[in-house]
């Protein structure tokens, strides 16, 4: 029997709103447009994409949207995984034949919330991503999820992303704000570009409170004591 994966969920509040706002964003995305597939992508390494991944599916499914977030990386090695420790069959042995589709996919402790792991032990993931295999887990899974989160590593990293980002309804690239150098997010979304990937924004992260402020100016608007307290007294 799978064991049942736990992904948690931040408790700052104040990330949660942030996330929210993104999920917003994808929703309008998928009413509009009918995107269901979105690929989440650094701009380099080490700007927390797969934190952003986790967090956005998490909130996706709270919203009450059956979601599935999917580890693309076949690179990395599984003891730097966040996720994978318990996960014995992966999307790996799917994409090589040697699994099926519901062998793969494992439960969470989120009620409408599955996720796809994957362990870093392939030597030609170019390979598995652009086999008729890939191409028919995603028909499937768009049949089945409202959502479908894929975490891949970053685009200067390596060219998995590259297919991936063409499969995909979407693309969003993360960047670490005051980390990633605007050289890579150019560069980035020139080779999305190139490849026919439909971008559609930019995720910020690593942003500090006094910048989200400055941006968001009243974030904390609900929450202030003095804003409660008026509406307190109006009541009265």
């Amino acid at each position: 029997m799978k064991k049942l994966l736990d992904l948690y969920r931040h408790k700052n509040q104040t990330l949660n709103d942030a996330f929210d706002r993104i999920v917003v964003n994808i929703h309008l995305q998928k009413q509009k447009n009918g995107y269901k597939s979105f690929l989440l992508v650094g701009t380099e390494p080490m700007v927390g994409t797969t934190t952003i991944a986790i967090n956005l599916a998490i909130s996706l499914s709270v919203s009450g949207w059956k979601t599935i977030l999917i580890d693309g990386d076949m690179r990395k090695d599984i003891e730097f995984k966040r996720l994978n420790e318990e996960a014995e069959i992966n999307l790996s042995d799917y994409l090589s034949g040697h699994a099926e589709q519901e062998d793969i996919i494992y439960d969470t402790n989120w009620e409408l919330l599955d996720y796809i792991p994957c362990v870093g032990k392939e030597e030609s993931p170019v390979r598995l991503l652009c086999s008729t295999q890939m191409e028919l887990l995603l028909k499937n899974l768009e049949e089945e999820y409202d959502f479908i989160i894929f975490d891949l590593p970053s685009m200067n990293s390596a060219v998995d992303s590259h297919i991936l980002a063409a499969k995909c309804d979407a693309v969003c690239l993360v960047a670490s704000l005051g980390d990633s150098s605007k050289t890579s997010l150019f560069d980035a979304k020139k080779t999305l570009d190139g490849i026919g990937a439909n971008t559609i924004g930019v995720i910020a992260n690593k942003v500090d409170k006094r910048e989200y402020k400055q941006h968001m100016k009243n974030f904390d608007y609900f929450k202030k004591y003095r804003y409660a307290k008026a509406n307190h007294m109006k009541r009265d």
